[in-house]
């Protein structure tokens, strides 16, 4: 009896040994797979952003073919075509200020092959019209601020004074009696102005013009007294000697303005404009590829030949990734929409 309890004992513990094992080999197979999966999922991302891109890259400009916009955007995609082996389509979807191309992109997929470039004037519109069909902090991830626009505040010689300072004083004997001009309502020359009044205690009136060329020629004929303007368009008449220049509104001097001071220098504290470029994509674009494009279009925009073909439009290189350009465009926000209450100027409530 006890040897046949023996027998039995040792034929349940070998059962029981055999589904230990059996048990444990499945378990093992379900780690496994598991763990293939897990992996699986965490280097999609960094493969994909390897891989990007496999196809043509779309670059929404929202302004006409030929203005500064354009230029700079073709340069870029131009530089991006030749690094990538890939086509950089340049897309102009022109219309609205901006906001109709801007728009496209938020319905693009959120895969990075649709950018969108934006300026300065994107981070002024949400102040300006009530009814914009995007927004940009909420509907975009941004990707990288590239390049910038300094402007330079130019006065005709009727008008008697030579530096921001003597200016100033002017103003705020004669309040409301000087004048500035620029291209439309909201743009860098008059939301520049605008600021300028802020900070500096004056009231300058401003005089829309149709356009940055008309403005400049009225300027230098004495039909207003000065214009915050672009240093490149601003620099023929300079050279020429039928504008005098005051300051430049970059927290640095300009390199074709060597002599001529920043507002900041000249005793305006924290005065700076510029006209700022950057790129966005959808938001929910995966991390890794927004941080590829953003490093790749880095490396493009430092290449001397690169910096050379902005120089010539007046801009200057820069580099905010998108941390960095995020919260720069929350403050961008928030500062224009401060400089349009304050100037009371009015919304757009179509």
């Amino acid at each position: 009896m006890k040897a046949a309890g023996a027998s039995q004992a040792r034929q349940l513990g070998g059962s029981l040994s055999k589904r230990k094992v059996n048990f444990g080999g499945e378990n093992m197979v379900r780690v496994a797979a598991w763990a293939i999966s897990v992996c699986l999922v965490a280097c999609a991302p960094m493969a994909l952003a390897q891989q990007f891109p496999i196809r043509p890259v779309h670059i929404i400009v929202p302004y006409p073919p030929g203005g500064g916009t354009d230029t700079l955007g073709r340069i870029v995609g131009r530089k991006l075509n030749e690094r990538w082996e890939q086509p950089v389509v340049i897309e102009n979807r022109a219309g609205g200020d901006g906001v109709i191309g801007v728009h496209r992109a938020s319905r693009a997929q959120a895969d990075g092959y649709t950018v969108a470039l934006i300026i300065q004037t994107h981070a002024v519109l949400p102040s300006l019209k009530r009814r914009l069909p995007y927004d940009l902090l909420r509907d975009f991830a941004p990707v990288i601020a590239f390049a910038e626009l300094p402007l330079v505040i130019v006065a005709n010689h009727a008008l008697p004074v030579k530096s921001i300072r003597e200016l100033v004083a002017l103003a705020k004997a004669r309040p409301g009696e000087l004048d500035f001009a620029g291209a439309g309502i909201g743009g860098g020359a008059h939301l520049g102005g605008e600021l300028f009044n802020h900070l500096a205690g004056i009231k300058m009136t401003y005089i829309p013009y149709k356009g940055t060329g008309p403005a400049l020629v009225d300027l230098a004929g004495g039909h207003v007294q000065l214009m915050f303007a672009g240093v490149s368009g601003a620099m023929p008449y300079v050279q020429s000697g039928k504008l005098r220049p005051l300051a430049v509104t970059s927290s640095k001097r300009v390199r074709v303005l060597p002599d001529v001071p920043t507002v900041i220098e000249s005793g305006v504290r924290d005065y700076e404009v510029t006209i700022w470029y950057g790129m966005v994509v959808r938001a929910g674009t995966p991390l890794t590829v927004i941080d590829r494009l953003a490093s790749d279009i880095n490396a493009v925009i430092g290449a001397t030949d690169t910096a050379q073909a902005f120089a010539n439009q007046g801009a200057q290189v820069i580099y905010k990734g998108p941390a960095e350009f995020r919260a720069f465009l929350d403050r961008e926000i928030k500062r224009w929409g401060m400089v349009v209450k304050q100037a009371n100027i009015p919304i757009d409530d179509k």
